[in-house]
């Protein structure tokens, strides 16, 4: 197996207007007996898993959301590099797939642009974006988890951009893994499983691991 997620921290890098991350004694083994930590953290930590609700009233929470829709085969997609604050589209996409994109595309879709590697310096925040054209053709072929290895697969940090790219994939019900990690080298096919906190909101941190 090969672990896909950034470890949590205190201090951690978060989307711009999540809680801060602390983790702080709340009992210490010398006096208490016991050690135990006290975490503050949003539900969009680190490398989290957006429920449909994150963006989409009405949408489900993440209590019902199966492990059945979080443990998939999954196409790994190792794009080429853009220029920050670039977007993805189609034709990326395609070319960077022998044959082209699939008709029927596998449950679990990884985009790996090589911005993992920016996570907790500003320049994360100049992470490459996935076009909305992209994104509802993706799931008209199938996907049901868009995995990136940035903050967001829309724009971070862009007056007036919105999330268009949640509201395709959240609104179809599907759902969004953010900061994964570690895709150097993985092939193209694999199985891939997301394990989230067993809480009810709009989003969890999870761990992701491939099954490799």
């Amino acid at each position: 197996m090969r672990e896909l997620s950034h470890p949590i921290t205190a201090g951690m890098q978060v989307y711009p207007g999540d809680p801060a991350v602390d983790i702080e004694p709340a009992l210490v083994l010398a006096r208490d007996g016991v050690d135990v930590a006290l975490l503050h953290l949003g539900s969009h930590t680190g490398t989290h898993l957006d429920a449909p609700s994150h963006c989409i009233a009405g949408g489900r929470t993440t209590g019902a959301i199966g492990l059945d829709e979080l443990v998939a085969d999954a196409l790994v997609v190792h794009l080429d590099p853009l220029a920050p604050r670039a977007t993805y589209g189609l034709a990326e996409i395609a070319a960077a797939l022998d044959g082209g994109l699939p008709e029927k595309l596998l449950p679990v879709v990884v985009f790996d642009t090589g911005w993992a590697a920016k996570f907790g310096s500003s320049a994360a925040l100049d992470h490459p974006a996935l076009s909305v054209d992209a994104a509802t053709e993706l799931v008209r072929r199938g996907m049901h988890v868009l995995t990136v290895d940035t903050l967001s697969p829309d724009p971070t940090g862009v007056p007036g951009s919105g999330f268009p790219v949640h509201q395709v994939v959240l609104g179809a019900d599907a759902l969004i893994v953010e900061n994964i990690c570690g895709l150097d080298g993985l092939d193209t096919h694999l199985r891939i499983g997301f394990f989230p906190l067993a809480i009810d909101a709009d989003g969890a941190p999870v761990r992701a691991v491939a099954f490799v």
